[in-house]
């Protein structure tokens, strides 16, 4: 069985800190134990590994979290999210960090939310033919995207159901016929994941992690604030002094493990 991170000299389980740092000795205890980096193309065996992020809230620190997996062999796959207000996949500093996760060897791909478009289940036609649209258009940018889609808060019709013209990460193959474990709202915070060698899907949210451990409600306000300081400082250089100073936005994520966004002022 596989086990949490653990305080080798206290010979315990490590307590969750939402850190890098416990964040990689997580995976290195996953490869230590034998799991494999596996992708969504492919049948899942015992001790196959699929990692997926959902990108809600920082494109930065998919970049850090894409530089500690690579680092130890692991390709996952980090799903962007089209529709989301506090970040836009094809602002150029953006562009970058997905470019540079596809250089490091991870796939990336869409970030779908059936809440931007219906309140209940509209159908398999109506849900494929508008992932489809988004799918098109991340593809203008960014070449061979993932055949998965990731749903954002997936309501339950969509839980372990199955389409045609597109990989659900929550088909039964991948959620329900397999150990499924996630840091939604960072729930792993009382509970550390405690996986038991079979198949194993891990989601992570990055905007979640950072170098120093830090509340759920913290990290999102990290995160808003970073954006939204962001975005007034880009209007103000671009229509209010009418200067061209997008190269001066690229995230500061450039050496994995950085100062976290909220305490730097990135």
């Amino acid at each position: 069985m596989t086990t949490p991170p653990r305080d080798e000299a206290a010979g315990r389980v490590s307590p969750v800190t939402y850190t890098y740092d416990w964040y990689e000795r997580f995976f290195e205890r996953l490869l230590d134990d034998g799991y494999t980096p596996a992708s969504y193309d492919e049948p899942l065996g015992d001790g196959d590994l699929v990692v997926r992020h959902d990108v809600d809230l920082s494109p930065a620190k998919a970049l850090d979290v894409g530089r500690i997996e690579a680092d130890l062999g692991i390709r996952s796959t980090f799903f962007f999210l089209l529709t989301n207000p506090l970040y836009n996949p094809f602002h150029r500093p953006n562009r970058r960090v997905i470019h540079e996760l596809v250089e490091m060897g991870h796939d990336v791909g869409v970030h779908f939310s059936t809440h931007q478009y219906w309140g209940e289940d509209p159908g398999d036609e109506a849900i494929e033919t508008r992932v489809a649209a988004e799918r098109e258009v991340f593809g203008t940018a960014f070449t061979d995207p993932s055949p998965a889609v990731s749903f954002h808060r997936p309501p339950e019709w969509v839980l372990s159901r199955e389409f045609d013209r597109f990989i659900s990460t929550y088909e039964r193959r991948f959620f329900a016929d397999v150990q499924y474990v996630g840091d939604s709202s960072q729930r792993w915070r009382d509970a550390p994941p405690d996986v038991d060698g079979g198949p194993l899907q891990v989601l992570t949210h990055p905007g979640l992690w950072g170098t120093e451990d830090a509340t759920f409600e913290e990290r999102v306000e990290e995160a808003t604030a970073y954006q939204f300081d962001r975005v007034e400082r880009f209007v103000e250089d671009e229509f209010v002094h009418d200067r061209n100073t997008i190269g001066e936005y690229d995230h500061r994520g450039t050496a994995s493990r950085g100062a976290d966004e909220g305490r730097n002022g990135r």
